[in-house]
């Protein structure tokens, strides 16, 4: 792992995020902000000079504490948007039960079962979700959220650089539509370059405007494989 890449990575898109929460008038719960918090302190005893032998060395008691931040640093990084929508989710339970879920998220861990009785089912709904996503097991019930070690019912996808939860069965049939995409892509460029050159006939013409019409449904279907996940973000940024 190239830690300092990461953490230099994660600096900027800190930055970023805090920008946007400022803006929002929301405050960014980071999962694991505890540990993070001790090992930023345990890695302050070390000079510079020893993280940066730490890190040619990849040895030491510097290398495995920079390891475990950057581990977590990635974690949050690439769960930042679903840390955006938890943190708004927070924002809108009133103060002692997002107090309660706050101190949970900042541990990292999550072990029993939080009674929120001033927040809607729906916010512990969402709440639950977005905790699963960020690595933290946990269900909802009623307006309890409970520790649930079962596996997620959802999976991360990278989609057209943006990345997207959906179920297994969502996951196979955006593939195989990503498969289509793919190939009519390169059939349509095809084409493309072969009306610079020519006069296309007829029938070639025909055959053109029949990729351009499999393209455009099969973008089609893959909004509406995504339609759940795009109403979800939606609401999220527009209640936050």
């Amino acid at each position: 792992m190239d830690c300092a890449a990461e953490l230099r990575s994660i600096t900027a898109n800190a930055d970023e995020i805090a920008s946007k929460a400022r803006a929002a008038r929301v405050e960014i719960i980071l999962p694991g902000e505890k540990k993070l918090q001790a090992l930023g302190a345990a890695l302050s005893s070390f000079s510079p000079q020893q993280l940066k032998e730490a890190l040619v060395g990849r040895a030491g008691q510097a290398y495995e504490l920079l390891v475990q931040r950057g581990g977590l640093v990635k974690q949050n990084h690439e769960n930042r948007l679903e840390i955006a929508k938890l943190s708004m989710a927070l924002a809108r339970m009133p103060s002692h039960d997002r107090d309660m879920v706050a101190a949970m998220v900042r541990s990292g861990s999550f072990e029993g079962t939080l009674q929120l009785a001033f927040t809607s089912e729906a916010v512990v709904r969402d709440t639950a979700r977005y905790l699963r996503r960020c690595g933290m097991g946990c269900k909802a019930s009623g307006r309890s959220l409970a520790a649930d070690k079962a596996p997620n019912a959802e999976v991360r996808m990278e989609l057209s650089n943006r990345k997207v939860w959906v179920s297994e069965s969502v996951r196979a049939q955006l593939e195989e539509n990503l498969k289509g995409i793919h190939a009519l892509t390169a059939g349509i460029q095809l084409k493309n370059a072969e009306r610079q050159i020519k006069q296309f006939s007829e029938q070639e013409e025909d055959e053109f405007v029949t990729l351009q019409r499999k393209y455009l449904d099969l973008l089609k279907q893959q909004d509406e494989l995504l339609k759940e996940f795009n109403e979800e973000e939606s609401a999220s940024f527009r209640q936050g």
